[in-house]
């Protein structure tokens, strides 16, 4: 049985992510597979200590752990359910669980109201660009439902090269979604001798799943991406993170993160293929 990890924190936003993942989970007939990494607090004065010690932490981390997992084993009878404690950075640790598990997603929590959250932060970039696995933002409070409808945002430069059509499209039909291909431009300024080779090479590329193409004008890219997902009622936006283009230039500081900030619906990031 195929494998979704939901890492958490334990706070009410990660919760949420916990709860959509077994929701998910339950109807796409997943097993789930809960991971928490616990460090040791640290008190940063003028001399940095550590607020508890390292075993003191570990209890603590696993106690939590036990009482999440009772509970959604309370709220979710007859699903696949084992949670996980270990020490180290959570990245680190995906990587090591996405093996171990063959894992067919990883799903956390997105804190879209500040930089305060702990997924807003360095955790979220991290495993949004270098999980080498889907890796879904659940926006804070957002409930799971069938996802009927996917946005693809794509800058159409070297789709052909970084695109992984295949697990695209595996995910489309296993969801049973319609796929919206987006393409985000003003006055042309991206426009390069060959955009119409890789449009052609991304419908021959995605044609098993049927998809509906759009470009959209709009000087700011984020902002036009966030006005299609909300005219068009998206339930997934999908975005594939490489060098270059406007996904991860959208994490450049002088952004603020905006993507994943303005991103109301789940974000899904599927990597570039090899």
């Amino acid at each position: 049985m195929a494998t979704i990890i939901a890492a958490t924190d334990y706070t009410e936003i990660a919760t949420n992510a916990v709860y959509y993942t077994c929701d998910m989970a339950k109807d796409l007939n997943r097993q789930v597979v809960v991971l928490h990494a616990y460090t040791i607090p640290v008190a940063f004065h003028e001399n940095p200590m550590p607020v508890i010690s390292l075993e003191e932490s570990k209890s603590l981390a696993e106690s939590q752990m036990v009482a999440l997992v009772d509970d959604l084993m309370g709220k979710y009878p007859g699903l696949n359910i084992t949670g996980n404690v270990i020490y180290g950075d959570v990245t680190d640790n995906l990587k090591e669980y996405i093996a171990k598990y063959n894992a067919w997603m990883v799903v956390v929590g997105n804190s879209s109201a500040d930089d305060s959250g702990f997924w807003l932060g360095s955790n979220l970039m991290s495993t949004l660009r270098h999980l080498q696995c889907p890796v879904l933002a659940v926006p804070a409070d957002y409930k799971y439902q069938k996802v009927e409808k996917i946005a693809f945002a794509c800058d159409m430069n070297n789709i052909s090269e970084h695109l992984p059509a295949d697990k695209l499209a595996a995910m489309v039909v296993r969801l049973g979604s319609e796929l919206h291909v987006l393409n985000v431009d003003n006055e042309n300024r991206h426009f390069d001798p060959e955009k119409p080779y890789e449009y052609a090479q991304l419908e021959e590329m995605l044609h098993s799943v049927n998809p509906k193409y759009h470009h959209i004008e709009h000087e700011d890219v984020d902002k036009g991406i966030q006005l299609f997902v909300e005219a068009n009622d998206m339930d997934w936006l999908v975005v594939v993170p490489h060098r270059h283009n406007f996904f991860e230039s959208l994490f450049h500081k002088s952004h603020t993160k905006a993507i994943v900030r303005q991103a109301h619906i789940p974000l899904l990031a599927l990597h570039e293929k090899n």
